[in-house]
């Protein structure tokens, strides 16, 4: 019997599982079990388990870029440096409930960026397209003259962004966001102008 499975549940299945576990520590009979497909429906749609892993970064790029567009858009309520101080806390404040997963491109980066130069690319591919998305928030964060001018508004999302993946980092480890709460607030101190 040839069964046709989902290939978005599919990809996402991948995303919980090599978010939460790490490439490494997932094997394709875990993949096969927790998607319900066979090996040769697996290669049959993949060919392999990097493959895999690539649609399921593909997969989170396009979404989060999407979601943080969204959430980082003009409204007529908030100062853009309110928005960008939430959209950081509430990343955090959701590390508890996810079991401190982190971030895909982040985990990914940290765990094969320096040995797999497919892996590397896409997830660079990944960490710029986060860091376009934040960009526009900061420009108008500075117009408003909230954050610092001085500086380029690219270094600035880019220093946000890198940080913040260092917390993450932290705090996965930590089994703790805590810190990480701490770290950006003085990060946004030091980047907003005095008034």
């Amino acid at each position: 019997m040839n069964i046709k499975h989902d290939k978005e549940k599919v990809i996402q299945i991948g995303l919980t599982l090599f978010c939460s576990k790490g490439y490494g520590n997932v094997g394709l009979d875990e993949i096969c079990k927790a998607t319900g497909m066979t090996k040769g429906a697996f290669y049959n749609a993949f060919e392999n388990k990097e493959n895999y892993l690539l649609a399921t970064l593909e997969s989170f790029d396009k979404s989060n870029t999407e979601r943080i567009i969204n959430i980082l858009s003009p409204n007529n309520k908030d100062r853009a440096i309110d928005q960008l101080e939430e959209f950081y806390s509430v990343m955090l404040k959701m590390q508890p409930q996810m079991n401190y997963m982190g971030c895909m491109v982040n985990n990914m980066m940290s765990e094969l960026g320096a040995i797999n130069e497919n892996i590397a690319t896409v997830t660079s591919k990944g960490f710029e397209k986060i860091i376009n998305a934040v960009e526009p928030c900061v420009k108008r964060a500075q117009k408003e003259g909230d954050l610092n001018p001085n500086y380029d508004s690219k270094e600035i999302a880019t220093l946000l962004h890198s940080t913040f993946y260092g917390v993450l980092t932290r705090a996965k480890s930590l089994n703790s966001n805590k810190k990480g709460f701490t770290t950006m607030k003085l990060l946004f101190n030091n980047l907003k102008t005095n008034k």
